[in-house]
């Protein structure tokens, strides 16, 4: 990521007139992961040099399956409040991950940019408080829910299809079948209803609890459906004869928000009792492990890459002042302490999160009005609200490294050539996230995704087809042309320092002005593609 708008020099400002904004682009470090990956390399991060220009290096987690650590955002990246402020009560991202998708206590749907995360459009979607928001697998379909139990329809482009009375009560929760064809909601009333999704109509009630039902999630593979109330219960229904299947009685307090994680072997539960508690779906009668936390859980949020990670949103109440801060926390499932902590990640309740379907982006909204996106912090950059009370030697990116390969600036093949050479000396260094080893598989190089959550294969193609035209060097598989001298990451030269001027254009003097034009023009040879409807 970069700001566009920043100075060299910290005491120096920004001309009048220009907005500093940060922006997360992960185009750059997806093609290097690609390229690494199609040259048979494994990725491993135990920490890169001190040097910002070192962040290309570092893949999104789709490409760090076996590292979860290395995809726990902690670093704030920026705050977006609407015009008329008003609490965030869901934020989800679109499918692809362009943009994100806040629902207000206005009733209020606004878009947000997924790069710059700039404001987009906003519209007003329902007359009261916005409670719940969710796609449909398939991502053809948003579905809403507000404080007078109105359901709605919407397409990708927000426009609305379809609205109906679901519940009089307000409607708390919402959640697809594996097949999108039915949907369950929750809401004030102790009931759950199951709909047709095609016809908007009821099917059957599960009725059980005795107070008001919070939160469902339906199973990703199976026919179950995990409800949580005020009850302090937790019931596993079966859609198809509408009796419950489990009840789980382990929280002394509302139990705030559930979701079964992507391997559906997990359901993740949070409560207002300060505890969160994993349970196994072959074991639902106790809980498989309970992370104890000083805080109110209302909201979490499994990885979308590594399933042994998750993030959760809780409140740390002040009963003398009544304030309530609210904190992000990082954990692992074999690990009852967190990983992380942001202390004071808003001024209020966390009544949201959602990480972007790459996996390196997490979002949070608050019922300080604000929604907060946070990111992986960048090689070498270590903040206080990173260490999470763990000591120095254990924090997050800490690593042994090679110290002749840290102290010099080593190149994707320069690194490639010194795989299998033993390192003589180690230091570790516990403030940096060191180099990126790569070590060859033997079964070969391993084929590339399909189709990565965040990027169609559509773009991933267009993003090739243009590097190929440029002719950047280093790129395996495409030819290697002067292109684009001094590119980080894909040069097998050594990386310069950066450029104070742009004298060095690459273009030969003698050389038409028609021919650089279209050389430095793409948008002149190749015409931009109309907008996104969406």
């Amino acid at each position: 990521y970069n700001n566009p708008g920043a100075q060299q020099d910290g005491n120096a400002q920004a001309p009048k007139g220009q907005l500093q904004r940060t922006t997360i682009d992960y185009y750059g470090s997806t093609l290097r992961g690609l390229e690494m990956q199609n040259s048979g390399a494994q990725t491993t991060v135990k920490g890169l040099p001190v040097d910002p220009s070192y962040t290309v290096d570092v893949p999104p987690p789709v490409f760090m399956a076996d590292e979860p650590e290395a995809a726990i955002a902690t670093r704030f990246v920026q705050q977006a409040i609407n015009k008329i402020k008003s609490p965030i009560n869901v934020a989800r991202w679109t499918p692809e991950g362009r943009r994100l998708i806040t629902g207000s206590s206005r009733g209020e749907l606004t878009l947000w940019n997924g790069l710059s995360f700039n404001f987009e459009t906003i519209m007003t979607a329902h007359d009261t408080p916005i409670h719940t928001m969710e796609w449909s697998h398939d991502g053809q379909w948003i579905i809403t829910g507000d404080h007078e139990g109105v359901i709605k329809y919407w397409q990708p482009n927000l426009s609305n299809l379809k609205a109906f009375q679901g519940h009089k009560y307000p409607v708390r929760d919402i959640s697809f079948c594996p097949t999108d064809l039915k949907f369950v909601s929750a809401s004030d009333d102790q009931q759950l209803k199951i709909w047709d999704f095609r016809m908007s109509k009821e099917e059957r009630q599960l009725s059980g609890h005795k107070w008001d039902v919070r939160t469902v999630d339906w199973h990703p593979r199976l026919g179950m459906i995990a409800s949580g109330s005020k009850d302090n219960m937790i019931r596993v229904w079966d859609p198809r004869t509408a009796k419950c299947l489990a009840t789980v009685g382990q929280h002394n307090n509302t139990v705030t928000q559930l979701q079964w994680n992507r391997n559906g072997r997990w359901l993740l539960s949070g409560g207002r009792d300060r505890c969160i508690k994993m349970f196994d779906v072959r074991k639902l009668n106790e809980e498989m492990t309970t992370f104890v936390t000083q805080r109110e859980v209302h909201s979490v949020a499994w990885h979308p890459v590594h399933e042994t990670m998750f993030a959760t949103g809780g409140s740390m109440c002040d009963t003398k002042e009544m304030m309530s801060e609210g904190s992000i926390e990082f954990w692992m499932t074999n690990d009852t302490r967190p990983k992380a902590c942001v202390e004071g990640a808003h001024a209020s309740q966390i009544w949201s999160l959602d990480w972007h379907p790459m996996g390196h982006i997490l979002a949070s909204g608050s019922n300080d009005k604000t929604t907060r996106f946070w990111c992986r912090p960048r090689p070498g950059e270590h903040m206080p609200t990173e260490l999470g009370g763990v000591d120095t030697d254990d924090r997050i990116f800490s690593g042994t490294i090679n110290n002749k390969a840290a102290s010099r600036t080593a190149s994707f093949e320069d690194s490639i050539s010194q795989i299998g050479k033993a390192s003589e000396k180690e230091t570790r260094l516990p403030t940096s996230p060191g180099v990126i080893v790569m070590s060859p598989t033997s079964d070969g190089p391993p084929k590339p995704p399909a189709n990565l959550p965040g990027l169609q294969s559509a773009d991933i193609g267009r993003m090739l087809a243009k590097i190929k035209q440029g002719g950047v060097p280093g790129l395996s598989g495409l030819p290697k042309t002067s292109g684009l001298p001094g590119l980080p990451g894909l040069s097998s030269a050594q990386r310069p320092p950066l450029p104070p001027t742009m004298q060095q254009t690459g273009v030969a003097r003698n050389e038409p002005k028609a021919r650089q034009a279209s050389r430095f023009n793409p948008m002149k040879r190749h015409p931009p593609t109309p907008p996104d409807s969406r």
